[in-house]
């Protein structure tokens, strides 16, 4: 059973990104973790075929909450076959489809290469997922995400950042979170990220996270390994990460919580990523 967080509009998820495992031993992992639900890489044709094996349904009551997709795949015969694989496990769960945009997104390219019909006709909500190769320091890219921001708004997306790659370290995190507003939907970050003593990339995905958490709006926290985790490997061994981050922003949320019902500042006295 997940722990239970002090706000209803955060979800945490262990995700299988950077590892190589079968769905089904990725939903034991989770459900050890006291997470909230799974977050399911499918974006290249191995990792599509893990996502496929679910498992027999009712195995865990840890459902898929969010699978990723590379947008140029959404209507391809093995993407159509991780959902449906997914949709037997849970079919009466709907879970967030992210559409990994391509690695040099831009507002342009997106305009330029976007089909309505095939992002908007999907049977289940689609989020447009930026990757980690996309993220840069510079205002030219904040107005980059206020564009794409606009852009989801129009369409009625949401938006999916994923800090668990290579990204640029100066991206600034707190005015991309704010760029981004209310189509923020998912972070997807590593297990080393939520801590005090988080340097570097690291740094940088937990002052997003905070930053995300005190909008008061839904989000969903994708949760991967720090590195990349082989088979075979025990479902407690896979859940220790997703864990510690599950504490860390239970915790974070309830400082947050608490600084509302007493009026105060929602970052004052709270402990930010660097520990003061």
């Amino acid at each position: 059973m997940s722990r239970q967080l002090p706000s209803p509009l955060i979800a945490v998820s262990l995700s299988t990104s950077k590892t190589m495992v079968p769905a089904w031993m990725a939903h034991q992992s989770a459900a050890l973790a006291a997470v909230d639900g799974l977050d399911i890489d499918a974006t290249s044709p191995f990792t599509a075929w893990f996502g496929m094996r679910q498992g027999n349904p009712g195995a865990t009551n840890v459902p898929v909450r969010s699978v990723w997709l590379a947008s140029d795949e959404l209507d391809s015969p093995r993407s159509r076959r991780v959902m449906q694989a997914v949709m037997e496990h849970q079919p009466h769960a709907q879970p967030l489809v992210v559409a990994l945009l391509p690695n040099a997104t831009t507002l342009r390219d997106l305009i330029r290469n976007f089909e309505p019909k095939k992002f908007v006709s999907q049977p289940w909500p689609i989020v447009l997922g930026l990757p980690s190769v996309a993220l840069r320091g510079g205002r030219p890219h904040l107005v980059q995400l206020g564009g794409i921001r606009r852009f989801a708004e129009e369409w009625e997306l949401s938006v999916a950042v994923d800090l668990s790659g290579q990204f640029d370290p100066t991206w600034e995190a707190e005015a991309a979170v704010a760029r981004l507003g209310d189509r923020l939907s998912i972070l997807r970050i590593t297990a080393a990220a939520p801590s005090r003593s988080a340097v570097g990339r690291d740094r940088v995905a937990c002052r997003a996270l905070h930053a995300a958490i005190d909008r008061d709006q839904a989000l969903d926290i994708a949760v991967t390994p720090v590195k990349w985790v082989p088979f075979p490997i025990t479902p407690r061994v896979a859940s220790h990460g997703a864990r510690r981050a599950m504490e860390y922003v239970s915790e974070r949320a309830a400082l947050h919580a608490q600084a509302l019902r007493e009026g105060i500042s929602r970052f004052e006295g709270s402990p930010t990523s660097r520990g003061n």
